[in-house]
């Protein structure tokens, strides 16, 4: 049954209350209503629970501090501050944002608080399973498998979150299921405490996940491989993503889409996602896609809010393809909306990415610009690949309605996993294995389109399409020089991976964030006037400010990135 997992013992996320680098935080004081390790140890579902919760915290919602659209899986707020999407709405709503959009970060910040507490707390809830587990061996010491098994997942999920912290704040304590101080100072290299929770995690998880949603080894193989990557192991790297392409468990869907529809969604090409669902007897919808749900559209649109996270217009010409139906750069180009009948041959995949006035917008009918908020103030495109179709149940009631669906969010797709091995094989100077591997997703990419009415997915020429012109070609000529190679798989990563929460940790790793915000910035506030007032990249955007209340009650002990 879809989601069983993920649902499954929903009232006991209780027993798990998150840790905080504080001493005076609620972690030392036992919550009201909570079960004891001692209780869950003793039986098998005991342990599976706290495992669960651990899985929960991936969805960011954890049920403490409102709503934390910072933790949203998708780090759609850090997003902001790329060429990908806009904050959206309209002026005076989400200010807050906009300052992440301009370069203007803040250590106060809310959202940087949600990234960092929901993190703990799924790192908290992780080392309590881990501990839960050990209980129930002393009392079951047949269960080593079971035990391993769960074991195995927990310091995967540990190593997760804190890759999450790392990508976002660099530098922050690492918790394991032995310590008794909390209140740890953030002075210590991640990445080698990341990579050997992750490389003991593969010691211990079965090959094969018990259950969509889950971890096996092949999965937490795959996060060393990303892990080793934003390390610039480059050959490290790679030797893990090989394994995962060599074990033959993974494919690529037939259409993109695949990925982003509620029937398909687990599919072959699927490693690792949230699993969310609705109807399930959770009336307040913490099962769902909640930190996904205000890029939906605005005004007169099916949900009528709440109209963030704009694509922007950079992005969208970025889908635009020469003659030979290969991408063309956007550096330097002076951008302009396109509009639905242009004569701009695109990359199809665009129509799966914004949602642009007069195309289908999926099964919810034409996209109109009475969705848009603001009228223009940030665009005139809506974010389409966490939309869920009409046809999908969902919570009835309220604003939120329409909105929180059962729709997963992919944190890796195996497309994911070709082009960082792609990536590797060009620092490594293997560019015709590089270039197979992209090709692979173009010609996945040229597989379909958005179509009318309720046909969501048809060939790129279907004669119904009178909105726009597709292309998408393979590379043909050999790649032989390596700078140039090296610029077609990061542009095939902005193109297939679009609003999936990639972007500016992408450009950061690269080393080019400063440039490409230079070029970006002058060109798309031509039309989106507000990004007129943004800061330079510096050196400090390299990293976001630890969240100054946390500092505040760590008295010092945590230390404030460089810069703010």
């Amino acid at each position: 049954m879809k989601h069983s997992f993920k649902k499954s013992i929903l009232a006991l996320l209780v027993a798990t209350i998150g840790i905080y680098s504080c001493k005076d935080s609620f972690l030392d004081t036992p919550p009201q209503a909570a079960l004891s390790n001692t209780l869950l140890a003793g039986s098998k579902s005991g342990v599976n629970a706290t495992l669960i919760a651990s899985y929960h915290s991936l969805s960011g919602w954890i049920g403490a501090g409102g709503n934390a659209w910072g933790a949203a899986p998708s780090n759609w707020v850090y997003n902001l501050a790329a060429d990908e999407v806009h904050k959206g709405s309209e002026a005076g709503d989400g200010d807050a944002w906009l300052a992440i959009e301009l370069f203007q970060w803040n250590p106060g910040e809310s959202s940087f608080s949600n990234k960092w507490l929901s993190c703990y707390e799924g790192i908290n809830r992780a080392n309590s399973s881990i501990n839960t587990a050990n209980d129930f061996l002393k009392a079951n010491p047949s269960e080593t498998t079971f035990v391993n098994r769960t074991i195995g997942e927990a310091i995967f999920l540990r190593a997760y979150f804190h890759f999450e912290l790392y990508k976002v704040f660099k530098n922050a304590p690492y918790f394991t299921e032995a310590d008794k101080d909390f209140n740890k100072p953030n002075d210590k290299p991640m990445i080698p405490l990341i990579i050997a929770d992750l490389e003991k995690a593969i010691s211990l998880l079965d090959a094969d996940k018990v259950s969509a949603g889950r971890a096996d080894k092949t999965i937490a193989t795959a996060f060393l491989g990303k892990v080793k990557l934003y390390n610039k192991d480059y050959p490290g790297a790679l030797i893990e993503f090989n394994k995962v392409i060599a074990s033959g468990k993974y494919k690529l869907s037939d259409c993109i889409y695949d990925n982003f529809n509620l029937s398909t969604e687990n599919n072959s090409e699927n490693i690792f996602s949230v699993q969310a669902s609705v109807n399930d007897g959770d009336a307040g919808g913490q099962n769902a896609n909640n930190s996904e749900r205000l890029g939906l559209p605005h005004g007169d649109s099916f949900t009528s809010c709440c109209g963030f996270k704009q694509p922007t217009h950079d992005l969208v010409y970025a889908f635009k393809v020469d003659a030979n139906g290969l991408p063309m750069p956007t550096k330097g180009v002076a951008l302009r909306r396109i509009l639905a009948g242009d004569a701009d041959v695109l990359d199809p995949r665009v129509e799966y990415t914004a949602g642009r006035t007069n195309v289908p917008y999926l099964d919810w009918g034409a996209h109109k610009d009475s969705w848009i908020r603001g009228q223009g103030y940030q665009g005139w495109y809506s974010p389409k690949r966490v939309v869920q179709l009409k046809a999908n149940p969902t919570l009835a009631g309220g604003w939120t309605g329409t909105q929180l669906s059962a729709l997963n969010f992919p944190l890796m797709r195996y497309a994911d996993v070709l082009l960082m091995a792609a990536e590797c094989e060009v620092e490594s100077g293997s560019l015709e294995k590089a270039r197979g591997y992209v090709n692979q997703i173009r010609k996945r990419a040229g597989n379909c389109t958005q179509g009318a009415g309720t046909n969501v997915k048809v060939a790129i020429n279907a004669p119904e399409i009178t909105w726009g012109k597709y292309a998408v070609s393979q590379y043909t000529a050999a790649w032989t020089n390596q700078a140039t190679a090296r610029e077609a798989v990061r542009t095939e990563r902005r193109l297939e991976l679009a609003l999936e929460g990639h972007r500016v940790f992408d450009l950061q790793r690269w080393g080019v964030y400063a440039a490409v915000m230079a070029d970006y910035v002058p060109r798309e506030s031509k039309l989106v006037s507000i990004l007129s007032q943004a800061q330079p990249v510096a050196a400090k955007h390299d990293a976001w400010p630890i969240p100054s209340v946390e500092i505040l009650k760590s008295n010092g002990v945590l230390k404030q990135n460089s810069g703010y």
